[in-house]
């Protein structure tokens, strides 16, 4: 009986460190945050690259691993853009513009979500230029907007 009390109690104590390690990375800081989710959003968006570029075969699953990671990261990143986020301790590459039409920035952050929910459901090579094409156009038009070039 001791023992299993002592072992609850242990793994209790164990899942509370577990998650507070968890959270703490989500509380870094909004540019932190946000700059972590773009930081995603480039490693799958390589993945699928690469299948463009013929540098890995078609793989449904890869595309729709890689495209819904994309998605989810996107709609997350548009959290972390709250008043006050336009400057930091971290250099940032957010445009003064997205808090200025904070609507604009997020209805482009959806348009991605959406084209990257798209490329996700693609299963047929034939389709896969289109639908990254259609991906890799929201990206840029919200990149044109409000993301300013790093030096």
């Amino acid at each position: 009986m001791f023992f299993r009390l002592v072992s609850s109690s242990r793994t209790a104590i164990i899942g509370a460190v577990a998650v507070i390690g968890v959270t703490g990375a989500a509380f870094a800081g909004p540019i932190e945050d946000r700059q972590a989710n773009m930081k995603n959003v480039g490693k799958a968006m390589g993945a699928l690259a690469a299948i463009a570029k013929k540098e890995a075969p078609f793989d449904a699953a890869v595309v729709n691993t890689n495209a819904t990671t994309l998605a989810e990261n996107v709609k997350e990143a548009k959290a972390h853009f709250p008043d006050g986020s336009e400057t930091g301790d971290k250099e940032t590459w957010a445009k003064a513009e997205i808090w200025q039409n904070k609507a604009d920035f997020d209805t482009k952050a959806d348009k991605s979500v959406d084209a990257a929910m798209k490329m996700a459901a693609v299963t047929d090579e034939a389709d896969f230029g289109a639908a990254l094409g259609a991906l890799g156009a929201t990206c840029k038009a919200c990149h044109e907007d409000y993301r300013r070039p790093k030096q």
